[in-house]
């Protein structure tokens, strides 16, 4: 008679009725955590400097469309700066009521957005002209603009194309020394395709010419330029941009850079409390934004020890048959 097979001591049960999981099981020590713990705020604290470091850099100019202190392909700092090293003074300005004073005074304005100003500005700025004899330089205005500034210069079409246009030989001092002028196409222009004008009557001129009309205008006072590119960054440098661009407006002593902004009082929208925030308010809220979200995932990961659960319920075998044939013996069901 052999003697019966030795049986495997049962795993220790809770007081549930469910296996208890041996010691040591579970996710890693809290001492793993800790060491993680420290590049964690590391981290924090260098995405929350690099984000100040770039807010304040970007905050001591404004990113736009021929700022005169953009460094970016968009701005004109380049132009600004070889002014300036010819003993050109440029002054910002940004209201209608400043560039029209200047004008009055027989200064030299530029504007670089005409069609963002409303008619009642567009007059302003046509009638100090009248009254002081000042200059005024437009980029790229449309018909509407150039229905109060000036009535010798009209719109006649656009180069939607990469183009090379060459000064004539009755262009004389128009051309300010430039024999070529190069604008992108219309997809890599800064505000649409270069625009072409036609210019009748007397006392009005064009060069750079093409079948469709002149780059450049002049009539009454108002030199028109068919594209902003011509004065950026990124197309000064091309052919002989440059030549027209400093030419043109070295013409005086001093110069006032025009760029129309919201906040101007005979805008036809009143400025909001957003308009007066700095440049730099935006990118820096970004940024406290996401530290503020790394710092709270890093701190949820650390809400304590990690805590051993215990394991689902484990029925055996022979107590789901002597409890299924308990309830069959209660219920009398004996087929």
């Amino acid at each position: 008679m052999s003697a019966p097979a030795p049986t495997e001591p049962a795993a220790p049960r809770d007081a549930a009725g469910t296996d208890a999981a041996p010691p040591g099981a579970g996710a890693p020590s809290g001492a793993a955590q800790e060491r993680r713990r420290p590049w964690l705020v590391a981290a924090v604290v260098l995405a929350v400097i690099a984000a100040v470091l770039v807010s304040v850099a970007r905050g001591l100019y404004r990113d736009g469309p021929l700022e005169p202190d953009a460094p970016t392909g968009q701005g004109a700092k380049a132009v600004v700066q070889v002014l300036g090293d010819l003993g050109v003074e440029v002054e910002t300005k940004r209201h209608t009521a400043d560039a029209a004073e200047d004008l009055r005074a027989g200064g030299t304005v530029l504007l670089t957005a005409p069609k963002s100003l409303s008619g009642e500005q567009l007059t302003t700025l046509a009638e100090a002209r009248e009254e002081g004899g000042g200059r005024l330089i437009v980029l790229r205005p449309d018909f509407v603009a150039l229905s109060y500034l000036t009535s010798g210069i009209t719109p006649s079409g656009a180069l939607r194309e990469q183009t090379r246009v060459e000064a004539g030989a009755a262009c004389g001092d128009l051309s300010h020394g430039a024999r070529v002028l190069e604008v992108p196409d219309e997809e890599d222009a800064l505000d649409g395709p270069a625009s072409l004008y036609s210019a009748s009557g007397a006392g009005t001129t064009s060069c750079f010419g093409s079948e469709s009309g002149a780059l450049v205008a002049e009539s009454d006072g108002v030199l028109v330029l068919g594209s902003p590119d011509l004065l950026t960054n990124d197309g000064v440098g091309r052919a002989d941009n440059s030549a027209l661009a400093l030419n043109a407006l070295s013409a005086s002593e001093e110069l006032t850079w025009y760029v129309p902004s919201a906040t101007d009082p005979q805008g036809t929208s009143s400025p909001s409390l957003v308009d007066h925030l700095p440049g730099w308010i935006g990118p820096v809220a970004a940024w406290l934004v996401l530290a503020a979200v790394l710092a709270l995932i890093a701190l949820a990961r650390r809400r304590g020890p990690v805590v051993v659960e215990p394991l689902p319920v484990t029925v055996r075998p022979q107590e789901l048959v002597l409890g299924r044939a308990r309830l069959l013996q209660q219920a009398s069901a004996r087929d």
